[in-house]
């Protein structure tokens, strides 16, 4: 039986709180010439570029492409000077988790994240993980959660050439559930990120965890 399981980032893999999206929202200030501009935006299962445009509407201005190529720029700057910092750690048992998945022939693994590339380079990198996942759907393959998913699958079918028996999306938000369904897969949702186990309830995924351990009869 193949199996295709597709990963979020933060909350996720990556343990999430408030120093998770430093480099990012450190250049986004430094674009805009601000301080504190992602404060109060909820960035939870977005791209990047969803909540930058958000951010720029707050401050009435508009998406250029020459806007966007300086946040890039600022972004790659941050992303090097955080590197060393202690801000991306693994979440729960996922290190553990990962190891137990690669060593299953019939298990291929990808990922789903609003994240851009280099910012999931980065940080997985960080904790030893990215060899794990040579494809995935990133921020730059679309705005939305949903298209994001799309690419992500057709990037997966192209590297693989499989017809997967089961495809799973495992997240800690209700977007991931709903992405889930969105591309025909079942959903695991983790209680580690973002929405609280009661709101991840609500969308009814198929299994609902606190740790990777709890998963051990599936996989």
């Amino acid at each position: 039986m193949s199996i295709l399981i597709f990963f979020d980032i933060n909350g996720t893999i990556i343990e999430r709180d408030h120093r998770t999206d430093l480099p990012f929202s450190k250049a986004v200030d430094l674009t805009l010439n601000t301080t504190n501009a992602i404060k109060d935006v909820d960035t939870a299962a977005r791209s990047d570029e969803d909540v930058f445009y958000e951010v720029l509407k707050n401050h009435q201005l508009t998406f250029t492409d020459d806007i966007w190529q300086s946040l890039l720029g600022h972004y790659k700057m941050c992303l090097d000077d955080y590197r060393h910092e202690d801000i991306w750690r693994p979440n729960v048992d996922i290190l553990t988790f990962l190891n137990h998945l690669s060593q299953k022939k019939d298990i291929k693994l990808a990922l789903i994240t609003g994240e851009l590339s280099l910012g999931a380079l980065y940080k997985l990198e960080k904790i030893g993980v990215w060899h794990h996942f040579p494809t995935g759907g990133f921020g730059e393959d679309g705005r939305r959660r949903f298209d994001i998913a799309t690419v992500a699958l057709k990037k997966a079918h192209a590297l693989y050439q499989e017809s997967f028996d089961a495809i799973w999306v495992i997240g800690d938000t209700t977007l991931d559930i709903q992405t889930a369904r969105h591309i025909g897969a079942r959903v695991i949702a983790i209680t580690t990120g973002a929405h609280s186990r009661q709101e991840l309830a609500a969308e009814k995924p198929d299994y609902l965890i606190d740790r990777y351990s709890d998963l051990k009869n599936l996989f």
